[in-house]
């Protein structure tokens, strides 16, 4: 029972944080744990699902109302199906939906419900006095989607979406696996979660802020700090994580390095994608071919790391600013030394415009092995269409959720990435 109320008092305080990993873990074991247990029935005689088992409802990927509101055909009672170790699940498609709280722990949170055997169904439970229109009140405890059918995650989402706007209150999003031989049924992730996003602008900002130089390892500040950020359209036509034509054939990707020591007030488009740092862990991992202060107009020329800096025998701001500084556009590239990686900052002195960062090109469509972090558009801008293009294209492409983000630049709050639950492409 401690558990239970626990993950009750989180639920209701959701609205001011959202639930941590270990805590969506948790309310997994506690289900999982009711899923094994197969007593015949609870205490006082009543039937085993008031403490056992776990009561599931699966909702139309295609609805278009409250999931909490949709009713079944005939009747007013909801019919849910009985999920427990010891009962047949062969053929079962749940898809999305959403379950209960145990009768025992519902009665505890004061969002008790009257259930009764279905008779026409065994499998199936009929509560009755649902009400809808005080959506918090119901002993909902989680939504689910099953990982093995297209488009359920979406769905989960959207409800988690929707019990949000109506409630203030997230809940848990689980995937559910009928099947699966350790009766391990639910699992979190905490990366399907709606408010993720919340925590990856965190994760951001706190990232841009670290201003220190290089990396432990002696490699260049790109690697572990900073955020290096790609402006590109989100259209039907091209994947937004691809390279170019153009970047292959002048061997070099670009982005930018923002960080708040760099001062870059606006990037070369309104909207595009975010990536992990170059250390982080990753099936492909990205390299650091060379790096420019400011736009350097590589897509007009062969090779997009000019001769390196180093041997024009450019080791300092003041010989930088002596050849370049009427003409950034035409600079040497610095190349991806943490040293010189960082005079390539200093020499920026705030220019306020865009610095180019070359990376090299990575092979077409391998969208799953890349460490994205983030779609992106640019506070005030005309780009969330195209944020929200790139955002769906990546999940129906690679099966995973990326967050929509806001990005300032100039922020009068110093928050430069901020999550916005409508701005998701649901």
């Amino acid at each position: 029972m401690g558990i239970l109320r626990l993950c009750g008092v989180l639920a209701l305080c959701a609205c001011l944080a959202p639930v941590h990993a270990q805590e969506g873990t948790r309310t997994a074991q506690w289900l999982n744990a009711r899923f094994t247990s197969t007593p015949e029935q609870c205490v006082g005689r009543s039937p085993a699902f008031a403490c056992s088992g776990v009561l599931v409802r699966s909702v139309p990927q295609s609805a278009n109302a409250d999931f909490w509101t949709l009713k079944d055909v005939a009747g007013s009672d909801l019919r849910f199906v009985f999920l427990r170790n010891d009962r047949s699940m062969a053929g079962l498609a749940l898809g999305c939906g959403y379950l209960l709280f145990d009768g025992l722990s519902a009665a505890a949170l004061g969002k008790a419900f009257q259930a009764v055997q279905d008779p026409v169904s065994p499998g199936s439970v009929l509560v009755s006095g649902w009400q809808a229109q005080a959506p918090a009140q119901l002993a909902i405890q989680a939504l689910f989607h099953d990982s093995a059918q297209a488009g359920g995650l979406r769905c989960a989402q959207r409800n988690q979406l929707a019990y949000y706007q109506a409630t203030g209150l997230w809940l848990p999003i689980l995937r559910i696996a009928p099947g699966d031989p350790q009766a391990q049924v639910f699992g979190f992730a905490q990366q399907e979660q709606l408010y993720n996003g919340r925590r990856v602008a965190e994760r951001l900002e706190h990232r841009y802020r670290d201003a220190l130089s290089g990396c432990r390892d002696g490699q260049a500040a790109a690697y572990c700090r900073g955020v290096l950020i790609r402006a590109v359209n989100g259209a039907s036509g091209f994947h937004a994580w691809n390279p170019s034509s153009n970047s292959v054939t002048r061997n070099g990707v670009s982005f930018s390095y923002i960080r708040a020591d760099v001062g870059t007030q606006r990037l070369a488009g309104t909207e595009g994608l975010i990536y992990r740092e170059l250390a982080a862990p990753a099936r492909h991992t990205l390299v650091l071919r060379c790096a420019y202060p400011a736009n350097a107009s590589t897509s007009a020329i062969p090779d997009s790391c000019r001769a390196s800096c180093a041997s024009q025998n450019i080791n300092s701001v003041s010989a930088w600013r002596s050849r370049y500084g009427a003409s950034p556009v035409s600079s040497c590239a610095f190349d991806p030394s943490a040293a010189a990686f960082e005079l390539n900052i200093e020499v920026r002195a705030h220019g306020g415009a865009w610095n180019e960062i070359i990376i090299a090109p990575w092979p077409q469509n391998i969208g799953p092995q890349l460490t994205l972090e983030a779609a992106f558009l640019i506070r005030g801008s005309g780009g969330l269409n195209g944020a929200r293009y790139i955002q769906r294209d990546y999940y129906q492409q690679a099966g995973k959720v990326i967050p929509v983000l806001r990005v300032d630049l100039t922020a009068a709050n110093g928050q430069v990435f901020t999550f916005d639950p409508l701005d998701q492409n649901l």
